[in-house]
């Protein structure tokens, strides 16, 4: 039998933090003590914070009242998944077609290197935000991807997300996870990596994962 090795892990995700913001002048996160240690030093502590804190997927309910929750995703649309990684052009501020052309996605996580998680917890993240465009949601449905992950608040343009958010419902409607705020993409690139992100099993539309590549030898 063929010995499996792990040459490294690599973290994808922002650590939550008390206080942090993630999507511009929304999210918060607040992490508390809810007693004082007890006798023997043990400490119960919490956590209060929105489902779009840190590095986060979506799951159909965040676009659709009748959609499956972040609880009914089974395991194999979260674990161990083939990655790659698409860089986008300085060029432009959208991922296009043509950046997955010729590319195999099939079966993958397509994972989405703007390199703008660099302004994360800055008033920049909120400007400028590269997105997904519609046409290119359509090809990656019909590639049969797994997952979108990108570095950014959204997967959509957020200069019109008040009003309709058209790559989440693509995706999300034909089985797709989102993953969005996610960061070092680009270490990832070019190697044998599996992404994994899976969040607790809670009845929500997003909520918060540890998202990682394992990367073999």
């Amino acid at each position: 039998m063929t010995k499996i090795v792990v040459k490294e892990y690599i973290e994808l995700n922002h650590k939550l933090e008390h206080g942090m913001e993630t999507y511009p002048g929304l999210s918060h996160v607040e992490v508390y003590d809810h007693f004082p240690r007890f006798g023997n030093n043990a400490l119960i502590d919490g956590i209060n914070l929105l489902g779009i804190s840190g590095t986060y997927i979506d799951a159909p309910y965040h676009e659709d009242p009748d959609g499956d929750k972040i609880c009914d995703y089974p395991l194999e649309k979260l674990a161990h998944l083939p990655l790659i990684v698409v860089n986008k052009p300085d060029s432009r501020i959208s991922f296009e077609v043509e950046d997955f052309e010729g590319l195999d996605v099939t079966g993958k996580a397509v994972l989405l290197n703007s390199k703008h998680d660099q302004f994360f917890g800055k008033e920049e993240y909120g400007i400028n935000t590269p997105y997904l465009s519609v046409e290119a949601a359509d090809y990656l449905v019909k590639q049969g991807v797994v997952l979108v992950g990108i570095d950014s608040p959204l997967v959509d343009n957020i200069e019109t997300s008040e009003s309709a958010i058209p790559v989440h419902n693509i995706l999300l409607s034909n089985g797709i996870v989102i993953c969005e705020d996610m960061t070092n993409i680009a270490a990832a690139e070019g190697k044998d990596a599996y992404l994994t992100a899976v969040p607790p099993r809670v009845p929500l539309a997003s909520f918060p994962a540890r998202v990682f590549a394992t990367v073999y030898e």
